[in-house]
C-alpha cells in the first residue's frame, strides 16, 4: 500500500503525460519531451529516496525500520520504468512493448523464489525486489539512452507545462488508490481479520479487469491526443465509439456469465472457507460494464486533468461518507454488504459524469455517440447464452466440473450466436487470429 499511494504520486503523471505530448511533437522534437521526462523522474526519486530515509528515522525501533530504505530504492527504480510500456506503443513498438511486459515478469519469477531460497526471510524477499527492479531500470536506460540521447535535442523546454498536465493525473491516481481501498480500511477497522479475509477476496476481482482498458488506453489515447490537437473531432467520436463496442463485447457477456458461475468459481479456487464471499464478489460484478463506458480518455487527450482530479476527489469523500452512513445504519450481515454497494454506487455516478463531459468535448449526442443497438445485440446474447450454465447448475455436479462446463458451453453458444448476428465479423476474426503463435 505504501509502494502503491506514493508511487502513485511521485510519478506524476509521466506515463500519462507522455500519452498526450508524444503525438503532439514531431519526431525532431521527441528527444527534448523523453529527456526533461527523465528530469522530472530523476527528481522525483530523490524526494522518494529522501522521504523513505526520514520515515525510517522517524519511526525509531519500529520493526518495519530496516525494510523502509530499500522499499525507498525500489520505489526510485520502479519510477522509471513504469512510463516504459507507453513510451514502446508510442514508437509504434507493440510487439516489443509486450515482450517486455512478458520479461519483466519472467524476471521476477527467476529472481524471487531464489532470492527466497537463499535468504528465508521478509528482508531476503526485499533484496529480491530490489534485485529485480535494478534489472528493469538497466534495460530500460539503454533503451532511453541508445534511441533518444545519442540524438541531437531541439526545441524549448517546457517542463512547467508538462508537470501542470501530469501532477493532476499523479494526485488522481493517489485518490483512484484511496477510494479503491476505503471499502477495506472501514471491515478493516469494524470487522474481524477473518472478515476482513473474506471480503478482500470478495473484492479482489474488479480492478483485475482494469488491466483490459489499460491496455487499450495506452493505444486509444495518443490517437485521440493527435486528433484533438487537429481539431478532428469526428475521428475522436468514431474512436471513442468503436471502442465502447468492442470493450462491450468483453464486459457485458463476462458480467452475466460471472454472476452464475460465481459460487462454484470461488469455491473452486479458495475452498468452502470463502463461500460468504460470493455476495461481495456479485455486488462488485455490478461494476464491469462500467469498464465499457467509464473510458476517460477524451478527458485526457484533452488535457483536462484538472477536472479529473477534482472528479476523483468528490468521489472519494461521497464513498467514504455513503460507506460509513451504511455501516452505521444496517444491521447484520447487510452492515457488510452496504460497503461495497456504496463504491459501486459511486463508480456508477463517476461513470455518467465521464460520458457526459466525453460527449460536451466530442460536441456529440448520446446516441450519436454510443452503440446502443450493438450493447443490446451483446446483452441479449450473453443472456440466452448463459440459459445452459443455469441449466447445469440443476444436475449438483461438482463445482469443479460445474465450472469448466459452464465456461465451455456459454463460450460456444455465445461466439455462434455473435457470429449468426454478425457482432463478429471478418475483422474480429483476424484480429483473433494475429494472437496465434505462427
Amino acid at each position: 500500500m505504501i509502494y502503491t499511494i506514493v508511487q502513485a504520486i511521485l510519478i506524476f503523471g509521466m506515463p500519462q503525460a507522455l500519452l498526450y505530448y508524444y503525438p503532439r511533437k514531431n519526431s525532431r522534437e521527441r528527444p527534448l519531451l523523453i529527456k526533461q521526462t527523465s528530469i522530472i523522474l530523476f527528481c522525483s526519486s530523490l524526494i522518494i529516496m529522501s522521504l523513505f530515509w526520514l520515515g525510517s528515522q522517524a519511526i525509531g525501533s519500529h520493526h518495519l525500520k530496516e525494510y523502509l530504505v530499500l522499499l525507498g530504492i525500489y520505489t526510485s527504480l520502479m519510477i522509471f520504468v513504469m512510463p516504459i510500456q507507453n513510451l514502446l506503443i508510442l514508437e509504434g513498438k507493440t510487439g516489443p512493448a509486450m515482450w517486455s511486459m512478458v520479461l519483466f515478469t519472467v524476471i521476477d519469477v527467476a529472481v524471487l523464489p531464489t532470492a527466497a531460497w537463499l535468504n528465508p526471510t521478509t528482508l531476503g524477499i526485499i533484496h529480491g525486489i530490489v534485485f529485480t527492479a535494478f534489472l528493469k531500470f538497466v534495460m530500460v536506460l539503454f533503451h532511453v539512452y541508445s534511441t533518444y540521447f545519442t540524438k541531437e535535442i531541439s526545441g524549448t523546454y517546457y517542463l512547467k507545462e508538462q508537470l501542470t498536465y501530469g501532477i493532476p493525473v499523479g494526485l488522481t491516481a493517489m485518490v483512484y488508490v484511496i477510494n479503491v481501498n476505503v471499502d477495506k480500511y472501514l471491515v478493516g477497522l469494524f470487522f474481524s481479520s477473518s472478515v476482513f479475509a473474506v471480503y478482500y477476496l470478495g473484492s479482489l476481482w474488479a480492478p483485475i479487469f482494469g488491466w483490459i482498458t489499460q491496455s487499450a488506453a495506452q493505444v486509444v489515447t495518443p490517437l485521440m491526443s493527435k486528433a484533438h490537437k487537429d481539431g478532428n473531432l469526428s475521428e475522436i467520436r468514431e474512436l471513442y465509439r468503436s471502442s465502447i463496442g468492442r470493450l462491450a463485447f468483453v464486459f457485458l457477456p463476462a458480467t452475466i456469465l460471472l454472476i452464475f458461475i460465481a459460487e462454484p468459481l470461488i469455491v473452486t479456487l479458495f475452498t468452502e472457507s470463502y463461500r460468504d464471499s460470493v455476495p461481495i464478489f456479485t455486488i462488485y460484478l455490478i461494476l464491469l460494464p462500467t469498464y465499457a463506458l467509464n473510458l476517460r480518455w477524451i478527458l485526457m487527450a484533452s488535457g483536462q486533468t484538472k477536472f479529473l482530479l477534482k472528479l476523483a476527489f468528490s468521489m472519494s469523500i461521497i464513498n467514504i461518507i455513503l460507506s460509513y452512513w451504511l455501516l452505521m445504519t444496517l444491521e447484520g450481515d447487510n452492515r457488510l454488504l452496504g460497503i461495497p454497494f456504496s463504491t459501486v454506487l459511486v463508480t456508477w455516478v463517476s461513470t455518467i459524469i465521464v460520458m457526459n463531459r466525453s460527449l460536451t468535448i466530442i460536441k456529440s449526442s448520446f446516441f450519436e455517440t454510443y452503440p446502443l443497438k450493438e450493447m443490446w445485440k451483446i446483452a441479449s446474447v450473453s443472456a440466452l447464452s448463459v440459459l445452459p450454465v443455469i441449466l447445469l447448475s440443476a444436475f449438483e455436479l461438482s463445482n469443479p466440473l460445474t465450472l469448466v462446463l459452464s465456461i465451455i458451453s456459454f463460450a460456444i453458444m455465445f461466439l455462434a450466436l455473435s457470429y449468426k448476428l454478425k457482432l463478429i465479423g471478418e475483422n474480429e476474426i483476424k484480429l483473433a487470429k494475429s494472437f496465434l503463435p505462427f
